[in-house]
């Protein structure tokens, strides 16, 4: 080589025998590592939001099927542990049928339900390829199988109905079935009332694990109600599992979240009949006092007396089938724009016990022709007040 030549660029021999310069290799090392970076952050994402793999969503999904010659795995297989514990979180579908709403209490704010409640997850170490598709039903074995342990949230009173079993296919596929018969609350925003429709939600959440050790699958197939319930005065619509990421008051750390929807709407009719039409009747009852001649005082007072005692009487039967809230809904403003009317009718009968008998008689009988067509047009916007505001 000359002495001023340059010498030619460094060049890296690769497995292939082609030869590439150094420049070029750093810059392909670089390319490199950008991709590995980008799907590392693509798995964390995926493992982060609790999505599983296809064909494992598949066979949590896939419809169980039950066979006398299917075999329980050996006890020796059972474990405590959790299931691939390095492969990532175990992955739990959830399913929820309900198979009876029976009551919401407004005053409680609780709701009676009969519900299957499925859980079901893969564990590799009880597969048996002999099983297929079919699942044996086994006894649990209490204290040597791994199960995840699930608590409802705003959970009052539970009952089970039958002993625990479960059900394995020949992927290691574990179905574990409960019918319980719960009664779980949930704040009910009643501005409406009667008129309220509501989004009746129960939370499921881990007992201790966290999103690095278990992640929610809804499992929709599998989940619904039945078509008759026993609930009255309310329209159930079509449950709904929606499965999330999300912290816990007082612990640190995030943890797989399952909230179970139910559409509720309230049944108006039972008030509208059993207490709203009675009320316009008392209301418009206290509309006599303005046709009641004025040398009929004790009659313009005792049916003012007894439409407002009776309108006292309607508000607290209401409010016995209500909580204690802070606010008004809309049955309350149209109570109180109801007794407020009556009042007046009341007011009117001791002004006319007032002024009858002096020079001021005139008065009494303009404010009858006032009130005859100004008190129905104040029932018509208390009633509209109620329904549109």
């Amino acid at each position: 080589m000359a002495k001023d030549e340059e010498p030619p660029p460094c060049r890296i021999c690769i497995a292939a025998g082609a030869c590439r310069p150094k420049s070029a290799d750093v810059t392909t090392r670089v390319r490199v590592f950008f991709v590995s970076l980008s799907l590392s952050l693509a798995v964390t994402a995926t493992a982060a939001t609790g999505n599983p793999a296809a064909d494992l969503a598949a066979q949590l999904q896939r419809r169980i099927v039950t066979g006398g010659t299917a075999t329980c795995p050996d006890g020796v297989l059972y474990s405590v542990t959790r299931p691939d514990a390095t492969a990532g979180p175990t992955v739990v579908g959830i399913a929820a049928f309900f198979q009876d709403l029976v009551a919401i209490s407004d005053v409680d704010q609780t709701l009676d339900m009969d519900v299957y409640l499925m859980a079901r997850w893969r564990d590799p170490r009880l597969a048996d390829p002999k099983r297929g598709e079919t699942s044996a039903d086994c006894p649990v074995p209490a204290g040597k199988l791994w199960m995840p342990l699930i608590e409802p949230e705003r959970l009052r009173s539970r009952q089970v109905f039958y002993p625990d079993r479960f059900l394995v296919d020949g992927d290691g596929v574990v179905t574990l079935m409960r019918r319980l018969w719960t009664k779980v609350s949930y704040p009910l925003d009643l501005h409406d009332f009667p008129f309220d429709r509501h989004l009746w939600t129960t939370t499921l959440w881990p007992v201790e694990s966290r999103t690095d050790d278990m992640t929610f699958l809804p499992l929709d197939r599998m989940s619904g109600r039945s078509e008759r319930l026993s609930i009255q005065g309310w329209r159930v619509g079509t449950p709904r599992l929606e499965a999330s990421i999300a912290a816990r008051d007082g612990r640190s750390g995030t943890f797989a979240r399952l909230d179970v929807f139910i559409p509720v709407e309230r049944d108006w009719s039972y008030y509208a009949w059993k207490l709203g039409v009675p009320l316009t009747l008392i209301v418009l009852m206290a509309y006599g006092v303005y046709f009641i001649p004025a040398s009929a005082v004790p009659q313009q007072i005792g049916l003012g007396t007894t439409s407002m005692l009776t309108t006292i009487a309607y508000m607290l039967t209401m409010n016995s089938t209500l909580p204690r809230i802070s606010y008004l809904t809309r049955a309350d403003r149209f109570f109180v724009g109801s007794a407020l009317l009556v009042f007046v009718g009341l007011a009117k009968a001791v002004l006319t016990l007032a002024l009858a008998q002096g020079p001021h008689a005139g008065v009494i009988a303009k404010v009858d022709r006032v009130g005859r067509w100004l008190y129905p047009v104040a029932v018509v916007a208390n009633l509209l007040a109620a329904l549109l505001f």
